[in-house]
C-alpha cells in the first residue's frame, strides 16, 4: 500500500513539473532563468583573416558559408558594388565574385541575399521584395519568382527581410525555399506577433506559394518595440526550421513535414523571458532595447550537432559621459544546445570586442567577428576568431 501512495505522489510531482514546464513554453512568460546541466563551454581556438578590397562593407549585413563544387567558401553581399564575393575558405580553393545588373533582362535590383542552389546556380534575395531570382554564377537571370501573389490569412502586408540572421533557406532536398514574411504593422500595437512568419516556395516551372508556422496564439497580445523585432532562423536538417523570438525563453522548432511546432529551452542563465513593454512608446525604443536582456541570433554547426544563440544583457542607454551607447554595446552571451536541443552550457564574451552580427561556422567551431565599431576594427580585413565547443573538466 505504501509503495502504491509513493508512486501516485511521485507521479504528481511530475506531473506538476510536467505542467509548469509547458506554461512556460506555450502559455505564459517566466523571466527566471531556467535550470541546464552545464557541461559544455568555448575556447578560442584560431583566427580566419580575409583581405577584403576598398569598397567592402566589413560590416556586411549579409554573409553565409557555403558550399561550392566541394570546396568552403564565406559568400558575403557587396551592396556597394552589387556583386557576390566569395572566399575561400578551403586551401586548394581561390576567391571569386559575381557582378550583378540592377536593371535591363539580367536586373535584380540591389542584391540583399544570396543562397546556393547547386554548384551552377544562385537564389538571390534583393531590394525588389516582390521577386527572387534563380541565377547562374555569371549574374545572368534564368528565373523570376513572384514573391508576393499569395496573401496571408490575416490579410495583413508583409515584409521580406534578408540579414546574415534571417538568411534565405533554400533547403535542396526537398527543392524548397523559406524566406521571412511576417507582417508589417506598428510596432507598438498587439498582434505584432501572430499570424505566419515564412513564405515557403516549391520550386518548378510553375513555383507554388504558401505562408507557413502559425506563431503561437498567446503571443499577439505583447507588445514591445521596434527593436525587439529582431527574429532569427535557420533550417536544422532537412525537416526543421528552427526560430528565434528577441523575448522568448525557448526556441520555436517547426517540422516541415507535420507541420507540427515545439519549443526547446534555450534562455539565459541569468534570465528567461522578457516581458512586454507596460507603456509602449517609438520615442524611447532604442533605451528600452538597451537596457532590457534580449536574444538574437542563431547558428547551428552541422559537423558537431551543436546550435549557438546569442543572448544580450541590459546596458545603460548613456555612459558616465553621457554618451549613448548602441545596441552593440550590450554583454553577449552564447547559449549552447546539442543535437537533442537541450541547453549544455554557456559561454560569456567578452564586452565591445566581438561583432556577432557577423558569424559562421566552419570545421567544427563557430566563427564570430571582433570588428567591433569601439575595438578598433580592421578596415581592410575581415577577421573572426573560431570557439570550439569543449567538455568542461
Amino acid at each position: 500500500m505504501k509503495k502504491i501512495y509513493l508512486l501516485l505522489f511521485l507521479f504528481s510531482i511530475l506531473s506538476l513539473i510536467s505542467c509548469e514546464k509547458q506554461a512556460s513554453t506555450s502559455q505564459s512568460l517566466d523571466p527566471n532563468p531556467r535550470k541546464f546541466d552545464d557541461i559544455i563551454t568555448l575556447i578560442s581556438a584560431d583566427t580566419i583573416s580575409i583581405p577584403i578590397g576598398q569598397r567592402t562593407n566589413v560590416f556586411s549585413k549579409y554573409i553565409s558559408k557555403a558550399r561550392i563544387k566541394g570546396k568552403d567558401y564565406l559568400g558575403l553581399v557587396n551592396e556597394n558594388t552589387n556583386q557576390l564575393e566569395f572566399y575561400a575558405l578551403s586551401d586548394d580553393a581561390e576567391s571569386f565574385s559575381i557582378k550583378f545588373q540592377q536593371e535591363g533582362p539580367n536586373g535584380v535590383r540591389t542584391i540583399k541575399a544570396f543562397e546556393v542552389m547547386s554548384d551552377s546556380t544562385l537564389l538571390i534575395g534583393s531590394s525588389w521584395r516582390r521577386e527572387l531570382y534563380v541565377t547562374d554564377f555569371s549574374g545572368n537571370v534564368l528565373q523570376r519568382i513572384n514573391s508576393m501573389e499569395v496573401e496571408r490569412e490575416d490579410k495583413k502586408p508583409f515584409v521580406q527581410l534578408y540579414y546574415t540572421n534571417q538568411p534565405l533557406i533554400y533547403n535542396q532536398t526537398k527543392n524548397t525555399t523559406f524566406t521571412f514574411a511576417a507582417g508589417d504593422q506598428d510596432y507598438n500595437s498587439p498582434s505584432l506577433w501572430s499570424g505566419t512568419y515564412f513564405m515557403k516556395f516549391t520550386h518548378g516551372d510553375r513555383p507554388q506559394m504558401e505562408h507557413v508556422l502559425n506563431l503561437p496564439s498567446h503571443l499577439s497580445p505583447l507588445v514591445y518595440s521596434a527593436f525587439f523585432s529582431h527574429t532569427s532562423h535557420l533550417l536544422k536538417g532537412d525537416d526543421q526550421l528552427i526560430v528565434c523570438l528577441p523575448f522568448l525563453n525557448d526556441l520555436l522548432i517547426y517540422n516541415i513535414d507535420s507541420e507540427a511546432l515545439t519549443y526547446a529551452a534555450a534562455g539565459h542563465s541569468g534570465h528567461g523571458d522578457i516581458l512586454p513593454l507596460d507603456n509602449p512608446s517609438p520615442y524611447h525604443d532604442e533605451q528600452e532595447y538597451l537596457e532590457s536582456n534580449s536574444y538574437r541570433e542563431i547558428a547551428y554547426d552541422n559537423e558537431t550537432g551543436y546550435l549557438y544563440r546569442f543572448a544580450y544583457e541590459g546596458v545603460d542607454y548613456k555612459d558616465l559621459d553621457g554618451v549613448r551607447k548602441n545596441w552593440d554595446n550590450k554583454k553577449p552571451s552564447i547559449i549552447i544546445l546539442d543535437k537533442e536541443m537541450n541547453k549544455v552550457g554557456e559561454y560569456h564574451l567578452p564586452v565591445d570586442q566581438f561583432y556577432t552580427r557577423m558569424f559562421f561556422t566552419y570545421q567544427g567551431k563557430l566563427y564570430v567577428s571582433i570588428n567591433h565599431p569601439d575595438n578598433n576594427p580592421s578596415e581592410d580585413e575581415l577577421i573572426f576568431v573560431g570557439l570550439r565547443p569543449i567538455h568542461k573538466l
